[in-house]
């Protein structure tokens, strides 16, 4: 079927054609003006896009030779889609098996930009399953997951954050101030754990570990959501127990040393 037209924004178009030709041929590096001539459009043109590639780390100049080559940039993003193609796989068997043994939905979430996005999840055999698609987007200030995703970024990285934060309310519980944010990240950091107390949803409980790398970073979120109906005392440290252990076992698959951190 042949493309529709319309859709192509062609300024992008070209771009991409440059990033193309640069990475899948046998040349190292690429003048404006050869590569103007070869998609025959104004050189110029072709200046602003090497120049908007290399500002935002695409493409390297080389004041020597007047040439650009590919930036390191290509590297970070390719590390980083077999990170999370990885980490998906590891967690797959993890998910499935908390999903199983709760009854409730097992999510896999990750740190992606000022948010969280769930990249995998499974539902368990109770009749009502709280849910959100593969795909969704969350915000760091709620949920339990988003939280400790924030709540185990780097110090400097996690307070840009807050600062850059608006807090948008979702229901009565959700956090309205960042001094109350800070202090919460730090008893997250301090349990090893996060609770949403339908601070998202009402009617919505969710509880939620870290994934370490073995490296020691935290690279995604375990997750377990359960209506309140389901979420007696008895029950709720039952869950933070049981995504706790899902947690250590996906963090050891990634060659985590448990003993640093989790406790039984």
């Amino acid at each position: 079927m042949p493309e529709d037209d319309r859709y192509i924004i062609e300024i992008l178009d070209v771009a991409l054609n440059v990033i193309d030709t640069m990475a899948f041929s046998q040349e190292e590096s690429y003048s404006p003006s050869l590569l103007a001539k070869q998609f025959n459009i104004n050189r110029s043109r072709m200046f602003r896009i090497f120049k908007s590639l290399e500002h935002r780390g695409y493409v390297n100049y080389d004041p020597k030779t007047e040439t650009y080559k590919l930036g390191l940039k290509f590297l970070e993003i390719s590390q980083n889609i077999r990170n999370r193609l990885s980490l998906r796989r590891e967690a797959e068997e993890v998910l499935r098996s908390l999903a199983t043994g709760t009854g409730d939905c097992s999510y896999l979430i990750i740190a992606s930009g000022n948010s969280a996005i769930v990249v995998d999840r499974y539902s368990g055999d109770n009749m009502l399953q709280l849910s959100a698609p593969i795909g969704s987007r969350l915000p760091l200030h709620t949920g339990a997951a988003p939280k400790i995703l924030l709540a185990f970024m780097p110090e400097e990285q996690r307070e840009r954050l807050i600062c850059e934060m608006e807090l948008p309310t979702f229901t009565p519980n959700t956090i309205r101030d960042k001094d109350t944010l800070r202090k919460t990240l730090a008893e997250i950091r301090q349990q090893g754990y996060a609770v949403d107390e339908q601070d998202f949803e009402v009617g919505a409980y969710a509880f939620g570990a870290p994934v370490f790398d073995h490296e020691g970073n935290v690279v995604a979120g375990i997750s377990i959501t359960t209506p309140t109906a389901r979420c007696s005392p008895k029950r709720r440290k039952e869950l933070i127990r049981m995504v706790q252990a899902a947690a250590r076992t996906l963090s050891e698959k990634l060659g985590y040393q448990s003993g640093r951190f989790y406790r039984n």
